[in-house]
């Protein structure tokens, strides 16, 4: 049963799922790691090979780590922040990429002597605004849209009964 101690009065209150009215509520985040499996397994190989060149010794070792996630959990993940790393990396790639489609068409197709030109520059310059940009945007959601989706998250009871995820409001 899922109860909520009053700090101030001591009172009790208890959670109830909004589809079904049952008081078996279990916080999201418990329920995602409940869900969350995570294994390691060691493997040693040791042989003897027999070939053209005569006997020789074979030996190996191996470590495998994986995670298994049930459906319930996947669904129950919390949100995650933007990754400023894959937006540089990104952003680099589409930079090379363009860039060298720009330093093409500007200096092969025109047979130009000077590296440096106009529509270059421009690039260049358009480029750098629109990286800042997307570094904004990524700091806007990492403090601001993230924060307030994870507390949400946080706030949030799934009912054991009948599978409804509900947020349920502490006064």
């Amino acid at each position: 049963m899922a109860t909520q101690e009053w700090a101030a009065r001591g009172d009790k209150m208890e959670l109830r799922c909004p589809k079904c009215n049952s008081t078996n509520l279990k916080k999201v985040s418990f329920a995602h790691h409940d869900r969350l499996f995570r294994s390691e397994g060691r493997t040693r190989l040791r042989a003897v090979v027999v070939g053209g060149g005569g006997p020789d010794l074979v030996l190996g070792m191996a470590t495998t780590r994986g995670t298994d996630q049930s459906a319930l959990s996947k669904e129950l993940t919390p949100p995650v922040k933007w990754s400023y790393l894959k937006v540089i990396g990104w952003s680099v790639l589409a930079f090379l990429c363009a860039g060298w489609l720009v330093f093409y068409v500007n200096t092969v197709t025109t047979n130009a002597t000077t590296v440096l030109s106009a529509p270059l520059t421009a690039f260049g310059l358009i480029s750098g605004g629109v990286f800042v940009l997307l570094l904004f945007v990524v700091w806007k959601h990492n403090h601001s849209n993230y924060q307030t989706q994870y507390a949400q998250w946080d706030r949030s009871f799934i009912c054991e009964r009948c599978g409804t995820a509900s947020q349920q409001v502490l006064h």
